[in-house]
């Protein structure tokens, strides 16, 4: 009777086991991409998010951003998230309504220089830290009277204003006031008086060619629960912790 129940166990676990590999491996597969710098960055955890609500595998690649841009419109990738939305995309791409965050450019400087830069032209022949690859607003990114470090982060740029090597940093606001508080130094560095209006609206959205046409409205539900709950807010907060515990660890 024991070999038997021992038999009888051996077999329903190996069924199980075959029953959950099975379930596994028909999961339908959807296809994104993020920056090789950024291979497990915030971008990569929102889409990672998305994948498990809307239960399937991801398969993430790096590419850099045009490339992903006419992957999506030839619907050889999925869904792309961190986008903001232009009529010159519209046909391409099916934009998941609302927006899933608004982000806020500010400037960030030492708090005894914070009257230093009192307007826009205050910039002028000030070294003031960017994040590489990134564009911020028009006449910024133009402009040559400033000298701009493009920087591998907002870390980065924060040790390197400490140390007076720029003049000031631009990054998120609800990303940069969390870690400042982290590191115990927002009352060091402040935000300038003068403060592009700039609010950054990012969408995920996705190819007119995928799969993922006929789960719009599933990811209008998805997106809506997440902002109600606060969800990408705190995969942004944890990021921007285990950025700040990095830093702390080289």
């Amino acid at each position: 009777m024991d070999k038997q129940i021992k038999r009888f166990i051996v077999f329903i676990t190996l069924f199980l086991c075959q029953y959950s590999y099975g379930n596994e491996a028909i999961k339908p597969v959807i296809r994104a991409a993020v920056a090789e710098e950024f291979r497990t960055g915030l971008h990569s955890k929102y889409l990672q998010y998305f994948a498990d609500k809307l239960n399937v595998t991801l398969e993430l690649s790096t590419m850099p951003f045009a490339r992903r841009i006419a992957q999506i419109k030839s619907g050889e990738l999925d869904l792309i998230v961190g986008i903001q939305k232009t009529e010159a995309r519209q046909d391409e791409f099916i934009y998941i309504m609302p927006h899933y965050e608004q982000l806020s450019y500010r400037l960030f400087t030492l708090k005894k220089d914070q009257n230093k830069i009192k307007s826009y032209q205050d910039l002028s022949g000030k070294h003031i830290g960017v994040n590489r690859y990134a564009k911020y607003f028009k006449v910024f990114d133009e402009d040559k009277t400033i000298d701009k470090f493009k920087a591998s982060g907002v870390m980065q740029n924060i040790e390197l204003l400490l140390r007076g090597r720029i003049d000031a940093f631009i990054h998120y606001e609800q990303s940069t006031l969390p870690l400042l508080a982290k590191a115990d130094i927002d009352n060091n560095i402040v935000q300038t008086p003068y403060q592009p209006n700039i609010e950054a609206r990012h969408y995920l959205a996705i190819s007119s060619h995928s799969v993922l046409v006929k789960r719009q409205h599933e990811l209008q539900q998805i997106i809506a629960k997440a902002i109600k709950n606060k969800d990408l807010l705190a995969i942004r907060l944890n990021h921007y912790a285990e950025v700040y515990e990095k830093s702390l660890n080289k």
